[in-house]
């Protein structure tokens, strides 16, 4: 193990022996190479204290540049066996916690059993620090829920449309929700950085109608509980909505939606992440 591997670890990890935990390796190997890169900064990259270990301010500025070195180091590993017919390495990969991908179980596990020399690190969280943790270089891949342009590489993979639950009898048996019966209730919008507020927004401006906003949330469960509790009409992406609802149209019975799609960093050109990449665009877009 590297000195900066057990840097980028006890970072994450906020703890030298989860750190050791997660790589199966002993303590004190971390210690000895967190030890032995302070030495070599002059640098303290950590403040300890009985309860909790936290970067210091040099750690904090470092560590992005440290994500970044072990990330090109990976890449430079895997263009390397790629070249010699060896696929094996790390894919972080990041998908968007509560939502159900068409096929993305399967698409994982036939990769995972066709190249069990990599080592396939899976994340949930939301879209928007999904997103972050790309941009960070924490993370090398991720599958997102999102509504217009990406400031990073984007591939879009399906439309989401928007579903409208309001478990009354009115929609019992209905296909569709037509936009403009929102104006007359509060909604509880699942987000989270996949951009429901903002095609909402977008088509409430166009048609001249003013939205309710009871809450916002970036976890499904709240937002069933809200919704489950009368705080009003929950408004998901169809991938959340587990079979439920009515799709949201507009006066022409067009549907809104958002994107599911891959985000990776414009710079990052691993030949195994490039590999998943692939996997996934030819099992999700083609399903």
């Amino acid at each position: 193990m590297s000195k900066l591997e057990a840097f980028v670890l006890v970072a994450e990890e906020e703890s030298f022996s989860a750190a050791a935990d997660r790589v199966g390796t002993a303590q004190s190997t971390i210690s000895s190479r967190i030890k032995e890169l302070e030495t070599l900064l002059g640098q303290r990259l950590f403040l300890r204290s009985t309860r909790r270990v936290s970067l210091s301010p040099v750690g904090a500025a470092v560590l992005p540049a440290a994500r970044t070195a072990l990330a090109s180091l990976d890449a430079v590993h895997q263009v390397i066996d790629d070249m010699a017919g060896i696929r094996h390495g790390r894919i972080r990969f990041g998908v968007i916690a509560g939502a159900a991908i068409p096929r993305l179980g399967k698409i994982l596990a036939d990769f995972a059993s066709d190249f069990p020399n990599i080592d396939l690190v899976i994340t949930s969280q939301a879209s928007d620090a999904l997103e972050r943790a790309v941009a960070d270089g924490s993370l090398d891949i991720a599958l997102v829920v999102r509504f217009g342009t990406a400031y990073l590489r984007w591939e879009r993979l399906l439309h989401d449309s928007l579903i409208v639950v309001d478990d009354s009898p009115r929609q019992n048996g209905m296909s569709a929700t037509p936009f403009s019966s929102l104006h007359e209730a509060r909604l509880i919008i699942l987000d989270g950085g996949v951009g429901v507020r903002q095609a909402l927004e977008a088509e409430a401006r166009r048609v001249g109608i003013s939205l309710s906003i009871a809450a916002q949330v970036a976890t499904p469960a709240i937002a069933e509980e809200l919704h489950a509790r009368g705080l009003g009409w929950l408004i998901v992406p169809s991938s959340f909505a587990q079979g439920r609802g009515a799709t949201l149209v507009d006066e022409h019975g067009i549907e809104l939606n958002v994107d599911v799609g891959l985000v990776t960093r414009p710079d990052f050109h691993a030949p195994a992440a490039e590999l998943l990449v692939t996997r996934l665009i030819e099992g999700i877009e083609g399903h």
